[in-house]
């Protein structure tokens, strides 16, 4: 199997914006059953990624976690890709980052994220739905 990630990754991607706050983030998360939000600039670039994991660390630290914004929540270093690459690469980089999700980015331009998720079903063969 060497097929681009293209085939894989989601597309239709749900976001949140800068100063969206940390309830709005947990309730995008919980209402579309995901596990992971990118976070966009006005302009639409990424600026960073707001995990469910970050939410956790995030309600243990602080006082009124329902008040903080996305840009302060976010991993801001995120591994962004092409969306050229085959799956195998894919699956190897999330391994050596210890990571579950890749943001696909295409001459600038924000294409999707591919999850850790799409990476066992391609390896599967299973449709994704």
């Amino acid at each position: 199997m060497n097929s681009s990630i293209t085939s894989y990754m989601e597309t239709n991607v749900i976001s949140v914006e800068l100063d969206d706050s940390a309830k709005k983030v947990s309730e995008v998360l919980d209402e579309n059953k995901l596990s992971c939000v990118p976070v966009l600039t006005p302009d639409g670039a990424i600026f960073g990624v707001v995990s469910a994991t970050d939410l956790v660390h995030f309600d243990t630290l602080y006082v009124n976690p329902k008040l903080e914004r996305a840009w302060e929540l976010c991993t801001h270093k995120v591994i962004e890709v092409s969306p050229d690459i085959s799956i195998e690469q894919a699956g190897a980089i999330m391994v050596k980052e210890k990571i579950h999700h890749l943001i696909v980015m295409q001459d600038g331009s924000f294409k999707g994220i591919l999850s850790a998720t799409d990476v066992i079903k391609a390896y599967l063969g299973i449709a994704i739905e």
